[in-house]
């Protein structure tokens, strides 16, 4: 089997898992992952399977050692709904709470954009939960490369209440206030991995770009969450409060 074959047999594998929504993402024995070139092949083939479809990016800033944080969206975007279903762990709900942004206008790939071009480029931002739900069986050690591949244990992403795009970009730090069944249970000040949340934008559009992916009307990003994961009740009214910019009310249902 030859290189192309082994990408394209892992990326229908991961897809897999995926859409069926059980099973583990741990590769078949034999199967590795070497290089952040064989990630991107691999997303691509994804997305093609996945009816040539993306609905976004998670991103990143790259750490200081080059170590590369972007997935992609392969779940429509769940916007506003007063339920949410999840795969749930130990009946919670794994989420962080992040700020995303959504494209109003194509991006012509292979080339470079300015701030200026992207922040033009940005129809709405908006008050956002990653869904995560990790894929890789508890005994399996995936490797960074393999956790890229299989979308950083992104299962969705839950679109909340539009915010000033002016606000989203002074959002530093967020005050989080978590309310389960009217109780408050988590009251936390987070600061964004990326300083600004606008900044792994910036970086994203432009590696996507540069590496051929189509940037689209629509896509949404998330770039970081401001308070790591956390976990929520199942079958509970839940309030969050991002302080200063807005709430999202919500129920996660199995």
């Amino acid at each position: 089997m030859n290189n192309s074959e082994k990408l394209q047999h892992i990326a229908e594998h991961l897809l897999s898992k995926r859409k069926c929504g059980s099973g583990a993402s741990d590769l078949p024995k034999g199967f590795t992952l070497d290089s952040i070139e064989d990630v991107l092949v691999i997303h691509k083939l994804m997305i093609k399977l996945n009816d040539e479809t993306v609905y976004g990016w998670k991103c990143m800033l790259p750490s200081s050692n080059g170590v590369i944080t972007l997935a992609p969206l392969l779940h429509k975007p769940i916007k506003g709904t007063d339920t949410c279903l999840v795969n749930s762990e130990n009946r919670k709900a794994l989420i962080e709470p992040e700020i995303a942004f959504v494209l109003n206008k194509d991006l012509s790939g292979l080339k470079p954009y300015s701030n200026e071009q992207i922040d033009n480029a940005i129809g709405s931002a908006h008050l956002a939960l990653e869904l995560i739900g990790n894929r890789f069986s508890k005994k399996y050690e995936a490797t960074q490369f393999e956790k890229l591949a299989d979308g950083l244990s992104n299962q969705g992403v839950y679109i909340g209440p539009e915010i000033s795009q002016e606000k989203a970009y002074e959002s530093n730090n967020i005050t989080l206030v978590v309310e389960q069944e009217g109780k408050k249970s988590a009251n936390v000040t987070g600061q964004h991995p990326g300083k600004l949340p606008q900044r792994p934008l910036y970086w994203a559009i432009n590696f996507l770009s540069a590496n051929g992916f189509k940037l689209e009307k629509n896509q949404v990003f998330i770039t970081g969450s401001y308070n790591g994961l956390m976990e929520m009740e199942i079958n509970k009214q839940i309030q969050i409060t991002y302080d200063g910019l807005g709430k999202i009310h919500v129920k996660f249902e199995t």
